[in-house]
């Protein structure tokens, strides 16, 4: 538990302050297959020819949330590394093994605070599960058995996650650029996956109240960008059409509740 201690401790100066107190909102599947995938992102190694991810994950949560998922448990892991492993493949990144992921609690977190420690792992000299095929037949060309790399990032729900103190992920050639920009300010999309809401562990945070927690997210695909409602309240219009998913152009105009965001491909 030293590694999640100290990436705590880094934090203790951003946890001040009430707003978040009001926030008590438990932690959702949905939320952490979301922040998996963007620890995978954050956490690239760029080979030769291939992008290497990390493929073991341990979730810290506190004893509340600890309890209420853990009767999940197997299914949700398999959901989570299912959903680790179409990720990947959809993105071009490799997996050096089939994904593991655990649940851990720790009872300094409290209810919607959760920690994710990554590692990047060979696979055993066996071979892999019959049902894993990885993208690449080798590891990078420093590896060796046993854990590469090892993360530890702590979502709080009071605070903005923070930035990583690490260099930002070498962005492959021909990755599209684009932003959203309306009335509380502009953000340029570099993630794989952005999610749009209320709550503060989103990566766009909106103050409207008609916006839902998790409201929709904007992905990333080949060469383009999509908007995907994440079963909000009240949905998403795009050009003034109710929309469950669009594919995005330059100009287009995103309605999310009363807040109105433009999409715009940066050059």
């Amino acid at each position: 538990m030293g590694i999640f201690k100290k990436a705590e401790k880094k934090l203790e100066g951003l946890v001040e302050g009430g707003f978040g107190r009001a926030f008590k909102a438990s932690v959702q599947p949905v939320e952490l297959a979301h922040k998996l995938a963007k620890e995978m992102g954050d956490h690239k190694t760029v080979g030769v020819s291939n992008v290497y991810v990390p493929n073991e994950f341990d979730i810290y949560l506190g004893e509340a949330d600890f309890e209420h998922l853990s009767s999940l448990s197997e299914s949700l892991k398999a959901e989570l590394a299912n959903y680790v492993t179409a990720f990947a493949r959809r993105e071009g990144w490799t997996l050096v093994a089939p994904p593991r992921i655990d649940l851990h609690r720790d009872d300094d977190l409290r209810v919607g605070e959760f920690g994710i420690a990554t590692r990047t792992v060979n696979a055993p000299a066996e071979a892999p599960g019959p049902a894993f095929v990885p993208a690449a037949a080798t590891p990078p060309a420093a590896a060796a058995p046993g854990a590469l790399l090892d993360h530890t990032v702590l979502y709080q729900e009071q605070a903005p996650a923070p930035v990583p103190a690490v260099a930002p992920p070498v962005a492959r050639a021909s990755a599209p650029r684009a932003s959203l920009r309306g009335q509380q300010g502009e953000w340029e999309l570099r993630e794989a996956v952005t999610v749009i809401g209320r709550s503060r562990r989103c990566d766009i945070v909106l103050t409207d109240p008609n916006v839902s927690r998790q409201h929709a997210e904007i992905r990333r695909q080949n060469d383009g960008f999509m908007a995907l409602d994440l079963g909000s309240t009240n949905g998403i219009r795009v050009n003034r059409r109710d929309v469950k998913q669009a594919v995005l152009q330059h100009g287009d105009r995103i309605e999310l509740g009363t807040t109105e965001l433009v999409f715009e491909r940066l050059p």
